[in-house]
């Protein structure tokens, strides 16, 4: 008797397995049917670029000291041309963030927040931790290459957008 209960119990044990193992490749199965329906592999070209913009390197570590003089800065006494508008810095470097609110960064839409902070801590040290970055913001949000007044005129834009 004892031998034919162990005999019932692997054949049950077995069949159950199996119905288990069979239940996976049907759903294995399914998805790759729905999955290989529903896939797009490709992207809008305005994605792309969108992605493309927004993924583009901070900085640049050269390590070949011959490439040193190829990226290095240009001489101060080199024309600069116009500093760029509070509108175009926002765009290219402040939006990131801003527009949505990454990383508890004050959204340009969200009035209060920027009231509360140009009251309690004033324009000049907006104007500051802009340059300077603070908490999770990166200096001159991340873009090394802006002048001091572009990061200012960016810094007036989101307060003209947000209606401070």
């Amino acid at each position: 008797m004892s031998g034919d209960h162990d005999q019932k119990f692997v054949r049950t044990f077995l069949g159950v397995l199996g119905i288990l193992v069979g239940i996976t490749v049907v759903i294995i199965v399914l998805a790759q049917f729905i999955t290989g329906i529903t896939s797009n592999d490709e992207l809008i070209p305005e994605e792309v670029a969108r992605l493309e913009s927004q993924t583009q390197p901070v900085y640049e570590v050269v390590t070949d000291p011959s490439g040193l003089q190829k990226v290095s800065a240009p001489a101060s006494d080199a024309p600069k041309g116009e500093p760029k508008s509070g509108d175009e810095v926002y765009q290219a470097v402040c939006a990131a963030c801003h527009a949505s609110g990454i990383a508890g960064a004050p959204k340009v839409s969200d009035q209060g927040a920027w009231s509360s902070r140009l009251s309690e801590q004033g324009k000049e040290t907006l104007y500051t931790r802009a340059i300077e970055g603070y908490k999770g913001m990166p200096a001159k949000g991340g873009n090394p290459a802006l002048s001091d007044e572009e990061v200012k005129n960016a810094v007036d834009h989101i307060l003209s957008e947000a209606g401070v």
